[in-house]
């Protein structure tokens, strides 16, 4: 039997739809109905049907708009008939668009209304068909591994609603995994590597480690770590035999692992649990778990039930003003190595994840405020990346870590381009007053710091990093190339040629001229009219 879900704003219409067409005969029942969209999306998080059968205008929400949502977030191929009464190309365009299998006018006959569930049974059916045929090819495999993950993933995600028990074991059985007679159950957790082959050899040592199937964990990736999910037909009572057996199977994997990749791989183990409805309490166990080992270099595979007692050696963290107070120092000054380490030393010893979340959460703002400074947003350090989607990932304590700390060094980076920017900015307008001030035989360092309010000492040293002079030799220079055109073009004598181009002694002027010319200025004016 296919299951039918009929979704219409009147009472009425969805009555006689319901008690008039013979759903049993063409291989149907109705197994719901909701008076608007959002009523059907909440019946389909538990239970996806075969068929919806829906209205356009509805209160709350809408046909088109429940339609867009199950597509977006349900499923691409669900087949959805629209019961419209509305003739508008424009509903009917977007339907089309949206992959609606039919759209058919009210009011509708019986008859018309047999004839659809026979097209809809046929299309059904071939579509079965057409997975049976595929079921065997290397694409489906892919795609249903990639499937068997997801679902892995759901049962374990503390964010996401979770499967009821019943469908859990239904998916389960699905897959071909020897989950339903399990009894006990225990998450562990290890961080993810940046290796693209990662996943594939892990798999392969899962293999080589467990031989027996029976044995061997699932895997899955969630949030930029590897859950493995442990199982055994033990009984409760005997959970503390399944406890020994877990850490010597995990010990064994993390040795291969860690051989394999050449560095120590940290493991994080969640409490053994009796049912699957626990496991997103034991996958956040493990987390929390994982998070200890990142803090303590000696410990690389801890058990949520031993924090307490490594809990008394871990560091104390930073405070919010401490934080602030050294980002704003480090990214300011351009020490991109201190803004790493304050961020790491405000995580400090977060375990779990609200903590975890918290912190982040103070870093953000804090690198954002420094950001306002600079006239950028925190959104663009992420480099096309969305900011809630990274934040909704970070469940350990090396993912805060990794994104702060890339995030405070991007922030480091924007800050030393301004700061860059800003001097080549206060150089060509120093170059600029200079320019238009070289007349005056008074001006000098200091009166041209005042102007563009840089201290002196600053001055001088970007200045000769800019331009290669300093500012006596580019105050020169202006003065002396102003001085040959007079020279060239004019016949102004000597001193006072010296007096208009801010050299109020005509002797010192010569003296200057004849340094950096190789010429006195009556030679240099004999040389260029002989030209």
């Amino acid at each position: 039997m296919y299951t039918v879900l009929l979704v219409d704003d009147e009472e009425a219409v969805r009555n006689t739809i319901r008690s008039f067409v013979p759903w049993q005969e063409y291989g149907f029942k109705v197994f719901g109905e909701a008076s608007n969209g959002l009523e059907a999306l909440d019946l389909i998080s538990d239970e996806l049907p075969d068929v919806i059968i829906t209205d356009i205008k509805m209160p709350y929400l809408d046909g088109i708009k429940m339609i867009e949502k199950i597509r977006n977030e349900c499923s691409k191929s669900l087949d959805i008939i629209v019961l419209s009464g509305y003739d508008e190309f424009s509903f009917a365009q977007e339907a089309v668009k949206l992959g609606v299998s039919e759209y058919v006018l009210k009011p509708i006959s019986i008859s018309a209304m047999k004839s659809l569930l026979e097209r809809t049974k046929l299309r059904i059916d071939e579509d079965r068909r057409r997975y049976l045929e595929i079921e065997n090819t290397e694409l489906y495999q892919k795609a249903f591994l990639l499937y068997k993950e997801r679902f892995l993933a759901s049962l374990l995600s503390p964010g996401k609603k979770r499967i009821a028990k019943e469908r859990a074991l239904s998916n389960v059985t699905h897959f071909g995994e020897d989950l339903k007679n399990a009894s006990l159950y225990a998450v562990a957790v290890m961080d993810d590597q940046e290796d693209s082959n990662y996943l594939l050899v892990l798999d392969n040592i899962l293999k080589d480690t467990f031989p027996n199937d029976a044995e061997r964990p699932l895997s899955c990736q969630l949030d930029n770590q590897i859950a493995l999910l442990f199982k055994s037909q033990m009984k409760m009572n005997f959970s503390g035999l399944f406890k020994k057996q877990l850490y010597r199977a995990i010990s064994i994997l993390e040795e291969a692992v860690s051989h394999y990749f050449g560095h120590q791989l940290s493991i994080g183990i969640g409490s053994i649990v009796d049912s699957i409805d626990k496991l997103s309490s034991s996958y956040r166990e493990a987390l929390e778990a994982l998070n200890y080992c990142q803090i303590g270099e000696e410990q690389h595979i801890v058990a949520y039930g031993d924090i307490k007692r490594l809990d008394q050696d871990t560091p104390k963290s930073v405070t919010v003003g401490e934080l602030k107070g050294n980002l704003v120092f480090a990214i300011k000054n351009n020490l991109p190595e201190d803004a790493k380490d304050a961020v790491l030393s405000y995580l400090g010893n977060a375990t779990e994840y609200n903590e975890i979340q918290t912190k982040v959460l103070a870093i953000l703002t804090a690198i954002s405020e420094i950001c306002s400074s600079y006239s950028c947003s925190i959104s663009s350090l992420l480099e096309n990346e969305d900011l809630f989607e990274a934040l909704s990932h970070i469940r350990s304590l090396s993912s805060a870590q990794k994104l702060c700390s890339e995030l405070a060094l991007r922030a480091n980076e924007i800050a030393s381009a301004e700061r860059e920017s800003s001097h080549i900015k206060f150089v060509e307008t120093a170059k600029r007053i200079i320019r238009k001030r070289y007349s005056d035989s008074l001006f000098g360092l200091d009166q041209l710091c005042d102007e563009i309010s840089i201290s002196p000492a600053y001055f001088s040293t970007t200045f000769k990093k800019e331009t290669g002079l300093s500012f006596v030799q580019f105050l020169t220079n202006t003065r002396l190339e102003k001085a040959k055109e007079l020279l060239k073009n004019s016949e102004a004598k000597t001193y006072e040629i010296s007096e208009s181009v801010g050299f109020s002694e005509p002797n010192y002027f010569s003296f200057i001229f004849k340094k950096n010319v190789g010429l006195s200025p009556s030679q240099y004016r004999n040389q260029e009219r002989d030209l």
